[in-house]
């Protein structure tokens, strides 16, 4: 049997509760839920690190954030890090990667060199660009080009160029295209889109506070005409494979690096254990190999690497974090047990509200997380309580359940480094990446952390 192709898409900021085979009615998925119908929807599949850099660190190379070392919005990538890409050319597959990166570091409009692309051999990349009428991409060369028209619009006319291109090749292809809506701005978003929702009709999560509703109804309608362009952009690339034959030995997958709040629990955008930003789509279809139907069972995104890497006869590599769940995908085995979910270091508007570093696990029933200092912030019974409107963790009914949580947290990071969580100033420096975060805060509000020579500093700062 021939090598299969892969085709893996994923998009930035889509959270699961907003497609259609997820039981949302008001979004136009029509291809996106065919996906579904033809191949594997995963109910619960979580996103580890809910921010955009450590979380694409961590589906690029199977290892958690502490180890691939950006542990934060706009710290780079450890690039000697083993990833998909180099264990998938070492099994004989071209690959190629076309989109958002964001694990080159600062400045964010940077072209990334060859050597820190993690091994893709074809390369039409950019930093990080959010200016969708504005896109761009660095070739091989590190030459810019200018994207005309809307940015994921002409990243997948590239992926259709990738895809026939290579289809020739006596060798399988890879390709990993990475668009960046439904993350806002919401500015940008074309008008035949927006004209499909009427945000006044639009039905809300009933955790959206009344006060936000009105302001939520318009985040939601533009993000519904992002994820329907997204998906008129799905149904191009799906029709490609179907012309070219190849659709029945090319393993198609969607997914997305995290959710937003959109308004859930007075919240926007991620960097938080609830559903809203740690639940994502995960969608997969092998014709003949891959069941159809739908895995109840856990998984995480750094599972995705080496997952992929079985399915298509590549080696796994050492010091991975994620589990090979190839045998739950193609046999409905077992999944996880728990899911650990973090955030190590609050950026952007997490550090915009004085939030601090967190940890935690998600299991079917329980969202657990607690801070540097180990005191628990949330409990939530999801089989109860699945809008998480009740936090637990102060109730004296649960204490045993919250020790048993602790005590899974740590044999969960015990058996993942060992890593010790800590406030997220005392990591940053003792960890190496106090002049990381330094530099980086010349370009982003941030604060800068002394020299270690200094008297430490107050870690309780951002409680």
């Amino acid at each position: 049997m021939p090598q299969p192709n892969i085709l893996f898409v994923f998009s930035d900021q889509h959270r699961k509760q907003n497609l259609g085979c997820y039981g949302d009615a008001q979004v136009r998925t029509p291809n996106l839920d065919g996906l579904a119908r033809d191949g594997l929807r995963f109910e619960h599949c979580i996103s580890n690190a809910p921010v955009c850099v450590p979380m694409r660190g961590s589906l690029l190379t199977g290892c958690h954030a502490w180890k691939h070392r950006a542990i934060t919005n706009d710290l780079p990538v450890d690039p000697q890090c083993d990833s998909i890409a180099r264990h998938l050319a070492n099994a004989g597959y071209h690959t190629g990667y076309i989109g958002k990166w964001h694990l080159g570091g600062i400045p964010r409009t940077k072209a990334i060199p060859a050597g820190e692309r993690l091994g893709f051999h074809e390369w039409k990349g950019a930093n990080c660009n959010h200016a969708y009428n504005k896109g761009y991409y660095f070739d091989e060369a590190e030459q810019r080009h200018d994207i005309p028209g809307f940015q994921s619009v002409g990243e997948t006319n590239l992926a259709l160029e990738f895809i026939d291109r290579n289809n020739a090749r006596q060798q399988p292809w890879a390709l990993f295209l990475s668009w960046s809506p439904p993350h806002e701005p919401f500015n940008a978003v074309p008008e035949e889109y927006l004209r499909l929702y009427d945000p006044q009709s639009l039905a809300l999560r009933p955790n959206v506070p009344i006060e936000l509703q009105d302001q939520a109804r318009v985040w939601l309608r533009a993000y519904y005409a992002l994820i329907t362009l997204l998906d008129d952009q799905f149904r191009r690339l799906l029709a490609r494979l179907d012309q070219l034959g190849v659709a029945d030995n090319t393993i198609v997958i969607y997914t997305s690096d995290h959710g937003d709040m959109l308004g859930s629990h007075g919240l926007r955008n991620k960097q938080l254990p609830h559903e809203e930003s740690i639940a994502v789509p995960l969608l997969a279809r092998w014709p003949g190999h891959i069941p159809c139907g739908v895995r109840e069972q856990l998984c995480s995104l750094t599972d995705l690497p080496v997952t992929l890497a079985a399915l298509a006869g590549a080696t796994p590599w050492p010091n991975c974090d994620g589990q090979d769940l190839s045998a739950m995908w193609l046999n409905n085995d077992n999944g996880l047990d728990a899911a650990l979910i973090y955030d190590l270091v609050p950026c952007h508007q997490a550090e915009d509200r004085g939030a601090s570093e967190w940890i935690g696990l998600r299991t079917t029933q329980w969202t657990y997380s607690q801070d540097g200092h180990g005191k628990p912030q949330v409990l939530f019974d999801n089989a109860a309580d699945p809008m998480q409107l009740i936090n637990l963790v102060d109730q004296p009914a649960m204490a045993g359940v919250i020790r048993d949580r602790q005590n899974a947290l740590h044999q969960k990071l015990a058996s993942a480094g060992p890593y010790a969580f800590r406030p997220w100033q005392q990591m940053v420096r003792e960890d190496g990446f106090r002049q990381l975060w330094n530099d980086s805060q010349l370009h982003f509000h941030r604060q800068p952390l002394p020299d270690e020579s200094e008297p430490p500093m107050n870690t309780n700062t951002h409680q």
